[in-house]
This record gives structure tokens, sequence and C-alpha cells, in this order.
């Protein structure tokens, strides 16, 4: 309740600017902050890097907030640096589509075109992690690298460029050994220059390859 007011306090006096992801990173630290006081007695000394390799399913959100009718197949991976304390940090890369059309034989003032059109996306982001009651919570934020690809006529017309991207998840992980875990998780990737949110579940499978 405490954190809630203050950030009601701080958006009502205009600190805080009405930017999603800047918000949620904000109320990602301010959460680390008073989670850390409560957690801290029983953190693990030591520090490890592990890897993930992800598999799930996305599905798309268009800019009315409607779920596209396309599900599609998105792998990931993520490097994590885990220190003695609550608040972990990484890198985090995937490869998903964004958005997929196709028409049937369509009429055009060229003639008779079917239309494939695909835009896809390999996010690269800088990633936080923390722990909160045996569930972890990630936000991540970075660039992503956006191509998109018009078939018509015969023809295929290709164009890629950088877009600013976030993301955020919630997991929950068991330990199969000492250094591999296994996980699920819910998360929600956003583009906000393309208008486009892609959300879905993701198994990772988690390696430990170094600790100290």
């Amino acid at each position: 309740m405490v954190l809630l007011q203050i950030i009601q306090v701080l958006l009502l006096m205009n600190i805080i600017p009405l930017n999603k992801s800047l918000l949620l990173l904000f109320i990602f630290f301010v959460f680390v902050k008073f989670s850390y006081a409560q957690q801290k007695n029983s953190l693990k000394k030591g520090y490890s890097l592990s890897v993930s390799i992800g598999n799930g399913i996305i599905a798309n959100i268009d800019q009315h907030k409607k779920f596209n009718e396309n599900i599609f197949y998105s792998p990931s991976l993520r490097l994590l640096w885990k220190p003695d304390h609550i608040l972990n940090i990484g890198i985090e890369s995937a490869y998903m589509t964004v958005s997929k059309q196709d028409s049937t034989l369509t009429s055009t003032a060229f003639g008779a075109t079917v239309l494939k059109a695909r835009l896809n996306a390999i996010p690269i982001m800088l990633v936080f992690n923390m722990k909160v009651l045996k569930v972890d919570l990630y936000y991540g934020i970075g660039l992503g690298y956006v191509t998109s690809r018009l078939e018509a006529f015969g023809e295929k017309v290709v164009v890629s460029n950088w877009y600013y991207c976030y993301d955020i998840a919630i997991a929950y992980t068991h330990p199969l050994t000492k250094k591999i875990d296994i996980g699920i998780e819910g998360k929600s990737y956003f583009f906000p220059k393309l208008q486009k949110v892609s959300g879905g579940i993701v198994v990772n499978f988690s390696y430990r390859i170094l600790s100290w």
C-alpha cells in the first residue's frame, strides 16, 4: 500500500513521465528495495552464472488490444549473473513473429495476386531479475531488430530496422539437479513504436555454467 501511494503521488506531481516502460522500471527497483530488507537474511552466499534456453508459444495483440488469431513458436536465450543479493542482471534475446498476414487471391489496380506479410523480431535486452516468495520477476529493456517482409506479384520486399522494446515476465523454477533447473514463465514483449504487444508461455531449462 505504501508503494502504491508513493507512485500515485509522483504521477500526480508529474515527477515520473507517463512512459510505461520507465514506470515499470521504477516500480521494479522500488520493489527490490522494499523486498531486500525482508529477504537479506535468507540469501545464499556466493555467485553464479547461468544460461537458460526457452521454448514457448507467443500470441500477438494489435493496437486495439485484440488478440490476433495467430500463435507462433518462439525460442529464447538468457544469460543471467546472480550475485549474493536479491537483484540479478543479465542479457536476453529471442526470435519471434510479431505479426503475420496472408490473403487469398486479391484484386488490385495492378491485377490479382496473393499477399503475404511477415513481421519478425529479435529483441536484445538488458534484463533484471529478482525472486520474491519463490517466484521470479523479470524486467528487460533494449532494442529489437525487426524485419518486415512483403510478397506480392512474385516479388519480395524486405525492410529491417531497430526499434526500442521491453518485456516483463513472471516465472516459477524447480531444481532438477544441483546445476539444472526447469521452469515455466509467462511473459509479454512490448514494441511501442510499432504499437505491437506479444505475450505467451515459455518453458525454460537453466544450467549453472559457473559458480563461486
